[in-house]
């Protein structure tokens, strides 16, 4: 590949949020004697956000003697708790900004995440400067899987999809690169790839720093 735009993914993908967002679910499972609220449920979340989540504890706990949207509300606050004390970056994000920097190779952010978030995270890590461009989930209409974001992306930079790559950690995320028609290297996080992942991608690494091996540089 020899890609002159690269789309990032940011949960999951450069900052390990995922796993703080997955302990704080563990810890109000543990309140109201669920064991299962950070495995199962949580995972059944994992790269969706509003709506979706909501719906989806509100079946997972359908059974329980518990209001979904005030436990929902728990794990959002101490979520936002734990990553306000600390995010790790994830193995690779600055050697691969590096590669593409020396390269020539314009960068961008596609995150569900809101922007006031995303900013706030990613100047925390010293990242913000790193990238030509940032996109946040509260700037489009439609969430991944919905390829939306994507889309804007390439338009902003005026690029075609085979001249792009993404990278992504999540189902949803990898799906809705898929649906723009754009080459996409998942680097999977707290979720194993299934068949449907390896349809969609182009390749599937353990880690950023393997990304590039997959670029040709001229």
């Amino acid at each position: 590949m020899n890609p002159k735009l690269v789309i990032f993914d940011v949960d999951g993908l450069m900052l390990d949020t995922e796993a703080r967002w997955q302990e704080a679910w563990q810890k109000v499972g543990e309140r109201y004697c669920i064991e299962d609220l950070g495995t199962k449920t949580f995972l059944k979340c994992v790269g969706r956000t509003g709506k979706v989540v909501e719906d989806t504890i509100k079946e997972e706990l359908k059974t329980k003697n518990v209001d979904s949207s005030i436990l929902l509300a728990e794990c959002r606050t101490l979520g936002m708790q734990l990553l306000d004390e600390k995010i790790d970056v994830k193995p690779g994000v600055y050697e691969l900004l590096d590669f593409l920097d020396k390269n020539g190779i314009q960068k961008a952010v596609a995150t569900t995440t809101k922007r006031s978030l995303t900013i706030e995270r990613l100047t925390r890590v010293n990242l913000i400067n790193r990238f030509d461009y940032v996109l946040c989930g509260d700037e489009v209409v439609k969430r991944k899987p919905n390829p939306e974001i994507y889309q804007k992306v390439l338009k902003y930079f005026d690029v075609s999809p085979k001249d792009a790559l993404v990278l992504e950690d999540s189902f949803v995320g990898v799906e809705a690169a898929y649906k723009a028609q754009i080459p996409c290297i998942m680097v999977p996080d707290l979720l194993p790839p299934q068949s449907k992942q390896k349809k969609e991608t182009v390749a599937i690494v353990s880690s950023l720093k393997d990304v590039m091996k997959y670029l040709k540089i001229n």
